[in-house]
C-alpha cells in the first residue's frame, strides 16, 4: 500500500516500461499506472517491471489487474486468472487498478462486486482504482463502490460528448461517490485539460498517449511533455 493522503491535485501517467516511469517522474508525475499491452486497454504487467520501478522510483504505483482484454468475467477459469494475477502483487507496496461489469437482475449492467472482492482479498493491503469499466454500467455506482472498502478511486473519462459535457458528468459522479475520488482519464486532450481545470472538485488527472512523444503509444513518455502537463493541470492557481 502506498502513502498518498488527503485531497490534492494529482497527475497519474501510464507506464509501460522503466524508462516510461523514469521520464514521468522527471517530468513531475505524482503517480504511475503500470500496465502492459495498452492497445488492449491495459493488461496485468509483468511483476518484474513493477519490482524494477519500485527499486528505481519513489512514486506511488497503481498496477493493473486485468488478465484478459474484456470488462466481463466470462468463466471460472477467468476468475482464477484474476486471482492469480492479483496474488502476485500481494507482498509489494503497490495499489491496484481493476474493475468488471455484470448483468443485473433487471437486465442492466452493474459493477461486478464479486470480481472486485477477488482482487481485494488477494491484495488486502492495497487500495483499488475501479477503472473505465465504470462507464459501462447503468445507474449510480455509489452503493456498490462503497461496499468494497478498498476502493478509493474511480477512473472515468466522463462518457461521450464535448469536454464541457464530460466535465459536468464527472462532477456529478464525484458528488455521488465521495469520499471516493474521481481520476479523470480516457482520451484526455489539452483542450480538455483547460476545461477541467475550472472544475475544482476534479483534482486527479490520468494521462496516457498525451504524455508521449508525438502523442503515440509507439513512443516513450517524454519528461518535458509531462512537465508541461503538470504545469497546465497543477500550477494554474485553481
Amino acid at each position: 500500500m502506498t502513502t498518498e493522503t488527503g485531497i490534492a491535485d494529482a497527475l497519474e501517467i501510464i507506464a509501460l516500461s522503466v524508462e516510461d516511469g523514469v521520464a514521468a517522474a522527471e517530468g513531475g508525475a505524482t503517480r504511475l499506472e503500470v500496465v502492459r499491452d495498452i492497445q488492449a486497454d491495459g493488461l496485468t504487467p509483468d511483476v518484474r517491471l513493477v519490482e524494477a520501478l519500485l527499486a528505481r522510483l519513489s512514486l506511488p504505483l497503481r498496477v493493473m489487474i486485468r488478465p484478459r482484454n474484456t470488462f466481463l468475467v466470462g468463466d471460472d477459469a477467468h476468475r482464477d486468472e484474476i486471482r492469480r494475477d492479483a496474488a502476485v502483487f500481494a507482498d509489494l507496496p503497490v495499489d491496484v487498478v481493476t474493475g468488471y461489469v455484470r448483468a443485473a437482475a433487471d437486465g442492466s449492467s452493474e459493477i461486478d462486486e464479486d470480481a472486485l472482492a477477488l482482487v481485494a482479498e488477494r491484495v488486502p493491503r492495497a487500495r483499488i482504482t475501479v477503472h473505465r469499466a465504470i462507464e459501462r454500467i447503468s445507474g449510480d455506482p455509489a452503493a456498490a463502490l462503497r461496499r468494497c472498502p478498498a476502493v478509493d478511486r474511480v477512473l472515468s473519462g466522463g462518457g461521450a460528448g464535448s469536454w464541457a459535457d464530460r466535465a459536468e458528468a464527472l462532477e456529478g459522479l464525484q458528488a455521488s461517490i465521495a469520499p471516493i475520488r474521481v481520476i479523470v482519464g480516457g482520451g484526455v486532450t489539452l483542450d480538455g485539460i483547460d476545461v477541467l481545470t475550472a472544475r475544482t472538485t476534479l483534482r486527479e488527472l490520468h494521462v496516457g498517449r498525451l504524455a508521449r512523444a508525438g502523442q503515440s503509444f509507439a513512443q516513450p513518455v517524454d519528461a518535458a511533455v509531462v512537465a508541461e502537463l503538470r504545469a497546465r493541470w497543477m500550477e494554474t492557481g485553481r
